[in-house]
């Protein structure tokens, strides 16, 4: 029987050594931003948690520091690619022949759809002369990208390195997180637009129907007729 065990631990690490290296690569990539930039790091943690009471100061402050912000949308946009790629490889939607090909592929869609949120955010602000709350929300929303794809990294591990039972519970969890910060978003996003321009709760959930999710359903329904 431990003979058995032995063979079943061996085959379920034999192909997993690309994914190690990425996610021990991962894991560095983001060391090195918080030993280069460690006061970035730890206003954004304190952004998040709201541990201090100079929000509009530090949201002025992370603003101001392009390069560091920019390095930690890309380990979200890795982080959150290398999550839906594992979930699209367990649900068998994986299109290609290999798995690095699906998450290259994934990676690019987020980039894309983040930019043309950017883009789109950016021109709504201007054609109704609210570009203080477009920029606004811009931030909020890749600020709370960014907590994402931390939160995100030792799931991965878990369901990358696991067995089916553990796979499973970080799964769950990684919904639960997931879905905590959505809703975080929201509620963060209409206090700080409130405060700049006149919107009521009901017409911000429109918006939120309407520009967040409804892109979301309408991608996992064009990826299952193109895919499946």
């Amino acid at each position: 029987m431990f003979a058995e065990l032995l063979q079943i631990s061996i085959h379920q690490a034999q192909g997993k050594e690309i994914l190690f290296y990425v996610l021990v690569g991962l894991f560095l990539f983001l060391a090195i931003i918080r030993q280069l930039f460690p006061k970035y790091f730890n206003d954004l943690f304190r952004l998040f948690f709201g541990t201090t009471l100079k929000q509009r100061h530090l949201s002025e402050q992370l603003g101001q520091t392009p390069l560091p912000s920019l390095l930690l949308n890309l380990f979200f946009y890795i982080s959150a690619g290398l999550y839906l790629s594992f979930w699209l490889e367990r649900v068998r939607l994986n299109p290609f022949d290999s798995f690095w090909w699906l998450v290259l592929y994934v990676i690019a869609v987020l980039v894309i759809a983040y930019l043309v949120k950017f883009i789109a955010l950016q021109f709504m602000g201007w054609l109704f002369k609210a570009s203080d709350a477009a920029a606004s929300y811009i931030f909020t929303v890749f600020t709370i990208n960014k907590m994402a794809g931390i939160f995100l990294w030792p799931l991965l591990v878990l369901m990358a390195f696991s067995t089916e039972q553990v796979y499973i519970t970080a799964q769950i969890l990684s919904w639960v997180v997931l879905a905590g910060l959505l809703l975080y978003r929201i509620g963060l996003s209409y206090r700080v637009v409130r405060k700049q321009i006149r919107v009521s709760g009901f017409h911000f959930l429109l918006y939120v129907a309407g520009f967040e999710i409804a892109p979301l359903v309408v991608l996992y329904k064009l990826f299952l007729l193109n895919f499946n």
